[in-house]
């Protein structure tokens, strides 16, 4: 999923930070989707390549520095503390296969990108 974010960030962290609270929302509606129609799902686990906006979804202090950051946001601190979210540790650029959809790659990086995503390599 990429889109365009509706907020401004002061920084990148702080996007990040904004971007995986909006992908836990797509995940647990789609998680709870798929519930419904019988088809069982298991553990969400979110990636980021962030190591900054890890540490500030996983800790569950506030602090005057991110005192800016609408609320709204904050809750994917409550999915992880209560193991609807699992936030994963930094992916590897390498093995980023969103990078397909935010940075120029190169053909190599693009086939990998859409094999791990499940794309037909044509």
């Amino acid at each position: 999923m990429s889109r365009l974010q509706k907020s401004v960030a002061l920084s990148t962290t702080e996007a990040e930070y904004m971007a995986i609270a909006e992908a836990a929302k797509e995940m647990i509606w789609l998680k709870n989707f798929l519930s419904e129609l019988g088809m069982k799902q298991g553990d969400c686990d979110l990636y980021c390549d962030n190591q900054s906006a890890i540490h500030l979804a996983k800790n569950p202090v506030f602090h005057s520095r991110t005192k800016h950051i609408k609320m709204r946001y904050h809750f994917i601190r409550e999915l992880i503390e209560d193991g609807t979210i699992n936030l994963k540790k930094k992916i590897l650029g390498t093995k980023n296969p969103a990078d397909m959809l935010t940075k120029a790659v190169t053909t190599e990086k693009l086939k990998l990108c859409m094999a791990s995503t499940g794309l037909p390599d044509t």
